[in-house]
C-alpha cells in the first residue's frame, strides 16, 4: 500500500509539530524563559529544514541501496511449480521491503484474458498481453514475474525485446513428473480418450506442443530441486539483478 500525498503531508507535519512540542518544553524547563524557548524552536526548525533539504539531495545523488524493476517471464509445464515457486519468492522479497508483482496466467485468464481460447494464436495473444502488464509493472521499479506455461519459444524472444532487463527462467520438470503430480487432475483429463466429456483438448505436453527454451537466462530443475532450494535459487538471481 502507497501513502496517498495528502496522508503523507499530514503524517510529515504531525511529525514536526510534534518534535517542535518537545523541544519547546524541553528550551522551557531549561531557560524558563518564553522568549528565549519561542527563539530555540524558530532556530531549530529553520536549521532542520535546511538540513533535511541537503540530506535529501546527498542521498538523491546516490544510487546504493536501491533496487529497480525486473521482468521475469518464467516457462514451463502445468505442474512444474511455477506460481508456487513465485508466490514462495514474492513473500520473501516483500519481507525486504522489495516491490513484487506475480502475473499468475491462470488468475489473468479469468480476467484480462477470458475472452482467449487455447489455440497458438490465442495463447500468444494471453502471452503479449501479459508482457505488457510486465513491461510497465517493471518500468516503474517493480520486479514483476509471469508465471505461465508459455510454451512457445517465438513469443518467448519477442517478449524478451519488450524490456532490456527482461529474464526467461525455465522451470522444468519432466513430463513423467508432471503427471505424477497432477495435483489439479489436469493430466489425467488431458489423457482421456476422444469424445470424453470431461477431456480436456489442447492441453500442453499431451496435445498441444511445449518447445523447450534453448537460451535461457536461469534453470531451476523442480524434478530434482526441492522448492526451496529453488526458491533460493530464484531468489538470489533476482537479488543480483535488481540490485
Amino acid at each position: 500500500m502507497i501513502d496517498s500525498k495528502k496522508r503523507s503531508l499530514i503524517k510529515a507535519i504531525s511529525w514536526r509539530l510534534i518534535g517542535l512540542f518537545v523541544l519547546s518544553c524541553i528550551a522551557y524547563f531549561v531557560t524558563g524563559s518564553l522568549e528565549q524557548t519561542s527563539l530555540v524552536a524558530i532556530i531549530y526548525q529553520v536549521f532542520m529544514i535546511v538540513l533535511y533539504i541537503l540530506h535529501e539531495r546527498a542521498w538523491n545523488s546516490t544510487t546504493w541501496g536501491r533496487t529497480r524493476g525486473l521482468f521475469i517471464q518464467m516457462t514451463g509445464l502445468s505442474g512444474s511449480g511455477k506460481t508456487t515457486l513465485a508466490r514462495l519468492v514474492q513473500q520473501r522479497l516483500r519481507r525486504k521491503g522489495i516491490q513484487v508483482e506475480v502475473i499468475d496466467g491462470d488468475e489473468y485468464r479469468a480476467g484480462l484474458c477470458s475472452d482467449l481460447g487455447f489455440s497458438k494464436e490465442d495463447r500468444n495473444r494471453n502471452i503479449r498481453r501479459l508482457g505488457f502488464v510486465a513491461k510497465v509493472l517493471a518500468r516503474n521499479n517493480v520486479v514483476t514475474i509471469i508465471s505461465a506455461i508459455n510454451p512457445y519459444d517465438n513469443v518467448r524472444k519477442e517478449l524478451k525485446l519488450l524490456d532490456p532487463n527482461g529474464k526467461l527462467v525455465y522451470v522444468k520438470a519432466s513430463l513423467d513428473t508432471v503427471k505424477e503430480r497432477d495435483t489439479k487432475g489436469l493430466y489425467r483429463k488431458a489423457l482421456l480418450p476422444d469424445g470424453h466429456p470431461e477431456r480436456i483438448n489442447n492441453f500442453t505436453g499431451i496435445s498441444d506442443p511445449f518447445e523447450p527454451p534453448t537460451d535461457v537466462d536461469l534453470f531451476i530443475p523442480t524434478d530434482s530441486a526441492d522448492i526451496e532450494r529453488s526458491a533460493n535459487t530464484l531468489e538470489y538471481f533476482i537479488m543480483r539483478n535488481i540490485t
